[in-house]
């Protein structure tokens, strides 16, 4: 089999865990990095693949068949569109862009030329999330009423040292709590009211480091989430799922899914039923029965997805406006504290 070749675009935290990924892909082949720093070029060199400085001088000078875009956000609507109009497909981190017009221009051009556009939400390769869309889609808590959600990590104090990560947008809401929100999507289905507070009152930063938001799904459940970066805990996605080997792994839950018949708590995947559906009421005991999953490598997944999307062998997991769907809700939670009002995300024809 020839592999798919893959150019990747930024050579920072996120795109050297591509870069890793692509050298590691049996179906995929990191064909080009493009970046201004030189030990990007070093990296190159060293697997047989071609360096650029810009995006344009990759195109006049290498074929590939994709291009995974792990640039700052600001960059995704420029460069996303330079690759459609190359006619080359595209893997986009997230946020699939920093705002609506700039998300919906990616995807009129990708549709103009033809092209595939993927949003970087890689969670959904996540074993164990996989695992939970399947329990609650099968019902077998019944039908969804809501879902809590905490994402509290105390954030070490050189990480605001970077400036616009104290500045409107490089809070925990658009940097962090983003990934939660498309996963929420993912499991239960899209959000239709959003309501929320923010609060800078612990760092004191432009920015928030704590959120309460209230969430209405399009089924009819109800859901929550509690977002802090200031405050010391073990209950967020990446301390809980052990997906992350940067961070310290804590044998805890950070999402709980409730339904008609039972509960779900992930990622200890522990379902709560009542054993004799006669004796299901608050003063019975439940019955506790648990499904661990590993993470798995979702990364990886995720770029062996991409090649299986390019080579026409399966369609995108997450779309360019699935991405932007996921970002629309997210600027939407700031909306609703901004306005103090109830407020539906942006719709994506």
């Amino acid at each position: 089999m020839t592999k798919t070749r893959i150019a990747l675009v930024g050579f920072g935290v996120i795109g050297k865990k591509h870069a890793d990924a692509l050298i590691s892909s049996k179906t995929c082949q990191l064909s080009a990095v493009v970046d201004t720093d030189p030990s990007a070029a070093s990296f190159a060199k060293k697997h047989n693949a071609q360096f650029h400085t810009t995006l344009n001088a990759l195109f006049s000078n290498t074929f590939v068949d994709g291009v995974v875009l792990a640039t700052p956000n600001s960059l995704h609507a420029e460069q996303a569109i330079i690759c459609a109009k190359n006619k080359v497909h595209v893997l986009i981190e997230k946020p699939i862009a920093t705002t609506m017009d700039e998300a919906r221009s990616i995807i009129a051009t990708s549709r103009e030329e033809k092209t595939l556009v993927l949003s970087g939400h890689y969670r959904r390769f996540n074993k164990q999330l996989e695992k939970t869309r399947e329990i609650v889609s099968s019902e077998k808590i019944g039908t969804l009423i809501g879902v809590s959600a905490i994402w509290a990590m105390k954030k070490h104090d050189d990480y605001y040292n970077v400036s616009w990560r104290t500045q409107r947008g490089g809070g925990p809401i658009l940097t962090n709590l983003i990934h939660d929100v498309d996963c929420l999507r993912w499991i239960c289905g899209d959000i239709v009211e959003i309501s929320s507070h923010v609060s800078n009152k612990t760092r004191e930063h432009e920015v928030e480091d704590t959120a309460a938001i209230a969430l209405r799904f399009k089924n009819g459940a109800l859901g929550t989430i509690l977002l802090s970066d200031a405050a010391p805990s073990p209950w967020s996605y990446e301390a809980t799922t052990g997906e992350n080997k940067d961070f310290a792994h804590m044998d805890d839950c950070c999402y709980r899914f409730i339904g008609t018949k039972g509960s779900l708590d992930f990622p200890l995947m522990r379902i709560w039923t009542y054993p004799n559906e006669k004796e299901a009421a608050w003063h019975f005991p439940m019955l506790k029965t648990q499904q661990l999953e590993g993470a798995g490598n979702p990364l990886q997944d995720q770029i062996e997805h991409f090649g299986r999307v390019i080579r026409g062998e399966e369609p995108p997991r997450t779309s360019g406006e699935d991405g932007a769907r996921t970002l629309s809700t997210t600027l939407a939670i700031m909306e609703a504290a901004n306005k103090k009002q109830i407020v539906s995300p942006d719709g994506v024809e």
